[in-house]
């Protein structure tokens, strides 16, 4: 057991591990030091998690090879050793000091490199790495990114840049299609509590003398981040490590109280825990709850169909391939079948080839539509070329313009919703943004694991939801806002020539196939999007796919044989159905880590379904009578609707109208008054 780690966060063993994550992959350990007010969570050779009294100053800090590929070579970790000083008393320790070898074995060669790490009471957080490589090794990028959590967006900043030159700013509140800011050696900024954090940079680099550094938004990716990273993606790239020559870099972060932040940390902890209790109307309804529908229908099988029949969802968000006539027709004959059969509206979401004309495009799938008896709620058309990604200064695939598909498809279909935007994530939208003429709609979908794949990274992901809607709003004033469809799994890499093969369900940052879809962590994360995104007043929020790996079905291997399943995460689908139309009700006295969503049914009775979105229990306690139940448990199709096993509820001494919930790791609870 790592040291000061708290037994509840340690790894579950592997039958409940495969419950929980769909895999047996170790939960990497995690070891937590701390030099008074000072903490931080080391893992995998990276500090996470760096707080001062508790409040995160900076997400994290980690040293990193890339290949030529944007690949994320794995460090192997040896001879770590901890050097915590002498306390002479039970307080923590007012410093901590440890060093470690991280070595990565690549393709045409070995880096070896030490690292250490010192933390001091006053403030003070260092970590150093000398690298060596064995033989030139080509990278697009080797050594420290800096992630600062997405909460800072609209702080005061200060930038020291390479020259010397001082720029004061702030984090921008919009989402930023390009990069933040250039040629940077520290950032000093001013936490919301009042904290002043210093964030020092250096670097050896073999191509730059100057040693930059530079800042990309990472919101962009559905990241909850402001990513700043070691080499300028404006200098000439990959580059080559040298032989034999040791690099050093270093991060130097120096936290500094002021007035606001004590009064801050006062008023926290004379507060004291609060009672969970469901408030006020918000305004806002729960929207439809589409689900999306890939491409290739026909592979839909018939245990995959019995689970969109039982789930009925709102809406099929369909893909239609419209460059070949017969593929596509075929298409639209699966998409009208299943329709029918759980009677669901249609939003075809068409790819176009760029070499024909939008209005001759768009006649022929009118037509084809009108043969199979179909008239879609909704209708958008992409260029295939923009699948792929391209930065605002890039020059762009040749292709007729958004606008102008926009205005080809509003024509051919008079009685549909024409909307507008990226068949793929945030990212391809705000960098290439389309006009408001000819829709009445803007949508995209978002990705968890372009950058990272574990647990923490992927359910952090959602904190950035609330900005993605942000920015649409200030982009698209006065449009109708669709999201969707979302999958654990990455549908599509607008990054690389393909996703991440994933043949061993581990943990993959851009796999199609993440095991954590089968388990509770899929129906937490789920559950925390939908209470994230539909408090942004959605149009239509689709979820999940409707065959594949990102279906309903429960992976053979996890399923009683003979006997299929759906996956945790459709019976929280099935539920926000169910609640399509009905009044969005705060939630307050959440803590940290929990996400909920409250609604009143048309017979006045309220429903909070609360997500722990975290690694430890955790004890609620609610203001008011409820019974619950736990939605995590795999069910065949045919019980999708059936209540969920009960979960019982703690009574509070001398308190009629109070109770406590037991929330276990990534579980899902529906309470219900």
């Amino acid at each position: 057991m790592p040291p000061n780690l708290p037994p509840d966060v340690l790894a579950p063993p592997d039958a409940a591990a495969l419950r929980v994550f769909g895999t047996a992959q170790p939960v990497p350990s995690a070891r937590l030091l701390q030099a008074g007010p000072l903490s931080c969570r080391l893992e995998d050779g990276g500090l996470r998690a760096i707080c001062w009294n508790g409040e995160e100053v900076v997400r994290g800090i980690a040293y990193l090879f890339r290949d030529a590929d944007w690949g994320t070579a794995q460090a192997v970790i040896r001879q770590r050793k901890a050097e915590p000083s002498p306390s002479p008393s039970p307080s923590p320790s007012q410093q901590f000091s440890l060093a470690f070898d991280l070595v990565w074995t690549l393709p045409q060669g070995v880096l070896q490199a030490i690292g250490r790490i010192d933390g001091h009471a006053d403030g003070v957080l260092s970590f150093e790495v000398q690298a060596t490589a064995d033989a030139p090794l080509t990278t697009n990028r080797c050594g420290f990114v800096v992630l600062h959590a997405a909460g800072v967006a609209g702080c005061a900043l200060q930038v020291g840049h390479c020259d010397g030159a001082i720029e004061d700013t702030r984090f921008p509140l919009q989402i930023s299609p390009s990069q933040v800011a250039y040629g940077i050696r520290r950032l000093t900024h001013v936490a919301p509590s009042g904290l002043q954090v210093d964030c020092l940079m250096q670097a050896e680099l073999p191509h730059d003398p100057l040693g930059k550094f530079e800042m990309e938004d990472q919101r962009n990716w559905s990241d909850a981040s402001f990513k700043t990273y070691v080499a300028s993606l404006l200098d000439p790239w990959p580059y080559t490590l040298p032989a034999g020559r040791v690099l050093t870099q270093r991060v130097t972060v120096t936290v500094r109280p002021g007035a606001a932040a004590t009064a801050a940390s006062d008023l926290r902890s004379a507060t004291g825990d609060a009672q969970v209790r469901v408030g006020a109307a918000t305004g806002i309804r729960v929207p439809p709850v589409g689900l999306g529908l890939p491409l290739d229908v026909a592979r839909i099988t018939a245990a995959e169909q019995a689970c969109v029949r039982a789930l009925r969802p709102a809406c099929l968000q369909a893909e239609v391939a419209a460059g070949d006539a017969a593929a596509s027709d075929l298409q639209l004959q699966g998409i009208v079948q299943l329709a029918r059969d759980c009677g669901a509206a249609v939003q075809l979401d068409v790819l176009c080839p760029p070499h024909e004309e939008p209005a001759h495009l768009a006649r022929r799938l009118a037509q084809q539509c009108r043969s199979r008896g179909l008239v879609p709620q909704a209708v958008r058309a992409c260029p295939e070329v923009y699948l792929k990604s391209y930065q605002p200064s890039d020059t762009w695939p040749q292709s007729p313009s958004l606008e102008a598909y926009a205005q080809a498809f509003a024509q051919a279909f008079a009685d549909s919703h024409i909307g507008g935007g990226m068949l793929t994530y945030f990212t391809e939208l705000n960098r290439k943004r389309q006009s408001a003429s000819h829709i009445a709609f803007i949508g995209h979908s978002t990705c968890s694991l372009v950058h990272a794949a574990d647990d923490r990274s992927v359910m952090q992901t959602l904190e950035s939801l609330p900005h993605i809607a942000r920015s649409v709003r200030a982009i698209w004033p006065g449009l109708g806002y669709r999201l969707g469809p979302i999958t654990l799994g990455m549908c599509r890499n607008p990054y690389g020539e393909a996703t991440s093969a994933n043949p061993r369900h581990e943990r993959v940052a851009m796999a199609t196939d993440d095991p954590r879809h089968h388990g509770s962590f899929g129906a937490a994360w789920l559950a925390g999007y939908a209470a994230a995104a539909i408090a942004e007043d959605l149009e239509l929020l689709s979820l999940n796919h409707s065959h594949g790996v990102q279906g309903p079905l429960l992976r053979a291997d996890l399923a009683e044989p003979g006997v299929p399943a759906c996956v945790p995460s459709w019976r929280v689908q099935s539920v926000l159905n169910e609640a399509r139309g009905c009044a969005v009700h705060t939630v307050h006295g959440l803590p940290d880590g929990v996400a909920a969503l409250a609604w009143k049914t048309g017979d006045g009775a309220l429903r909070l379904l609360l997500a722990n979105l975290g690694e430890s229990f955790v004890r609620l306690p609610l203001q008011g009578r409820w019974t619950a139940s736990d939605l995590c448990q795999a069910r065949p199709a045919s019980e999708l609707h059936m209540p969920g096993q009960p979960v019982p509820l703690e009574p509070v001494a001398a308190r009629t109208d109070a109770c406590e919930l037991p929330l276990a790791a990534y579980q899902v609870v529906l309470l219900q008054t």
